[in-house]
């Protein structure tokens, strides 16, 4: 496997994850869900734990991640919300 940037392993599940680049060099992950989200939070928390980022930079990190969870659950309950409007307005007409 030939990859520029170190990886880790995760213990757990033999997955091989690649780190975060240096500074100035563009990070990209999914978030496109909550499990997503919560993927790359467990990421920053071992990272800041095992010093590969600093503990002030991973906690604006969570933070910044925490944003985006908050629009997701946000986005999904609307998502839900419009569905049984919609539902709502089909019996009524029945």
């Amino acid at each position: 496997m030939s990859n520029k940037y170190p990886v880790e392993i995760d213990a757990a599940t033999g997955e091989v994850d690649t780190l975060p680049p240096t500074k100035n060099k563009r990070y990209r992950c999914k978030l496109n869900t909550l499990a997503d989200v919560k993927a790359e939070m467990a990421k920053v928390y071992r990272e800041s734990r095992s010093e590969v980022i600093d503990p002030v930079t991973g906690t604006k990190l969570i933070w910044m991640l925490q944003a985006v969870q908050k629009a997701i659950e946000g986005s999904d309950l609307e998502a839900r919300v419009e569905k049984l409007e919609i539902k709502k307005i089909e019996l009524v007409s029945l």
